[in-house]
């Protein structure tokens, strides 16, 4: 990459003559003695031609080491030179044809002149733009590599001749594609940013180290990255992992930004280092499941009838058929419905436990279609004791034929039991106690999810902090389940309100978006 010239290297501006040194003392040599030899060719010369035309050649020359003004100098020097040639080979023509012939010479030098100078004008302000990008490539905070794609671009185009049909399915199953791929780019710069990020010593230890910092999660991202390249896309987006150069692993956010183009080959990679922020996620996953089993704790009475509701049936069965069984003449057929009925009840106590152990596992959130009314419903079934022994009742308004939304089934089975719970207490001291949860489809087309309570409800000064993390309304709570809310709600690209009810108590709205919106 061809540095940029500033006041350090020798070039100041206003200066008639630049800085040149060795082999660029060639050139303005040749200049020279291209303009005398012109000078002599048509002032001692015979010929009835304008030789002094190619004196136009002469300031095109001096462009290559001189600012404007030496520029405009040496053309009216040539101009002079061609005066004089006028005046000397008069003697050797007649009057009219040399003086055509001097005009003719004169407007060349002038038409030149004035491309030489707009030439260097543009020349100055495309330096000056290259020098502002330059100084803000390497002064941005954001790590940033200058990739050039050009021998990336011939095997595209290599592969395309051979006929390979799908060069994304290509790039997805050849490994080895990917890696030579990846060997073909060729990093033309990194700034101060980037030197950072990776822990090299500067520029050029951070781009020549670029093979150790790539992990297999890194390599899976240039595939995903060169897929976007083979397929014209402006831009490319993607998070992953790289070494720095000590060995320590960062999570980042890497995007690219392609030529719009499409005739240049280099393209600026920019890094985001999201380490913390992945780390404090991470922490909120663990918060969110620990939130999850303290509410669960606290839904024992309810859990444990769940389970002995079902075994206790089971006991009352099994006694049963034993004694149809006992009989004279055994009553098979009573046997067999209560052997029936064991194996729905057992199935019954075994669903209970799976989706006790669903509740508290600690797995990656996943993202596929979920029907709301079927987690309303699980829920539901969940809390049925809860509800029972404080004395409410409840009541459920399902729409029917609701999209599914996209999200993590455990989550917002979650989300739905803390608002549950928190109806439930807010309704410790009413005298009517009646939760009712509701799904619906708004009119732009996001499933909602409304609890509502007929709770004390709380003041508005009250309402502005209600989701905010550590603080709460209730005796020796933590308040932070209504926060986990929050964040589990706005992961699923939903949003989550709560509004006072025109007589008593509050109403939490979760809106989400349908899974065909959400994908």
């Amino acid at each position: 990459m061809t540095a940029t010239p500033t006041a350090a290297s020798g070039f100041r501006p206003g200066a008639t003559l630049r800085a040149w040194a060795g082999r660029d003392r060639l050139l303005p040599l040749l200049t020279g003695a291209l303009a005398l030899a012109i000078f002599q060719f048509d002032t001692f010369s015979p010929m009835k031609i304008a030789v002094a035309v190619l004196y136009a050649i002469v300031i095109l020359m001096s462009v290559g080491f001189l600012d404007r003004r030496g520029v405009l100098l040496v053309a009216l020097g040539c101009g002079g030179l061609t005066i004089i040639g006028f005046l000397v080979g008069l003697r050797h023509t007649g009057f009219e044809a040399h003086l055509l012939r001097g005009i003719v010479s004169l407007s060349a030098i002038a038409i030149a002149t004035v491309l030489a100078q707009r030439s260097q004008a543009a020349t100055a302000v495309l330096r000056d733009s290259e020098r502002r990008w330059r100084g803000i490539f390497r002064s941005v905070g954001v790590a940033i590599w200058e990739e050039d794609f050009t021998r990336v671009h011939r095997l595209f185009e290599e592969l395309a001749r051979q006929g390979v049909p799908d060069l994304r399915r290509r790039l997805e199953d050849d490994h080895r594609l990917v890696e030579r791929c990846i060997a073909l780019m060729r990093t033309v710069d990194a700034n101060d940013a980037a030197v950072r990020l990776v822990g090299a010593a500067d520029a050029a230890e951070a781009i020549a180290g670029r093979p150790r910092i790539f992990l297999p999660e890194t390599v899976r991202t240039w595939r995903d990255l060169l897929i976007a390249l083979a397929e014209g896309r402006p831009s490319f987006a993607g998070e992953t992992v790289l070494q720095t150069i000590g060995g320590q692993r960062r999570s980042v956010l890497l995007t690219a930004t392609f030529p719009a183009d499409g005739v240049r080959s280099t393209a600026l990679l920019s890094a985001v280092d999201i380490t913390e922020r992945q780390a404090l996620a991470e922490a909120r996953a663990e918060l969110a499941h620990v939130s999850r089993v303290v509410t669960l704790g606290e839904l024992t009475t309810s859990i444990a009838h769940e389970v002995k509701q079902p075994l206790a049936a089971i006991v009352t069965d099994s006694q049963a058929c034993l004694r149809w069984l006992d009989r004279p003449v055994p009553a098979l057929d009573e046997a067999r419905a209560c052997a029936g009925r064991i194996a729905g009840q057992a199935n019954r106590a075994d669903h209970v436990v799976q989706r006790l152990r669903d509740l508290t596992r600690k797995v990656e959130p996943e993202r596929v279609p979920v029907d709301p009314n079927t987690v309303v419903d699980d829920v539901a079934e969940l809390m049925q004791r809860e509800i029972a022994d404080h004395g409410a009742a409840l009541r459920t308004r399902l729409a029917p034929g609701l999209p599914p939304v996209a999200g993590d089934r455990i989550q917002l089975q979650q989300v739905l039991i803390n608002l549950m719970v928190n109806a439930i207490q807010a309704m410790a001291t009413a005298p009517r106690r009646e939760l009712t949860v509701e799904t619906l489809r708004s009119p732009t087309g996001e499933v909602v999810v409304q609890v509502a309570d007929s709770g004390v409800g709380l003041e508005p000064e009250a309402m502005a902090g209600l989701f905010t993390p550590f603080r709460t309304t209730k005796p020796g709570g933590m308040g932070l389940g209504l926060s986990i809310c929050r964040s589990i709600v706005e992961a699923h690209g939903g949003r989550i309100r709560a509004s006072r009810n025109a007589d008593v108590g509050l109403t939490f709205h979760v809106a989400l978006p349908a899974a065909r919106a959400a994908a």
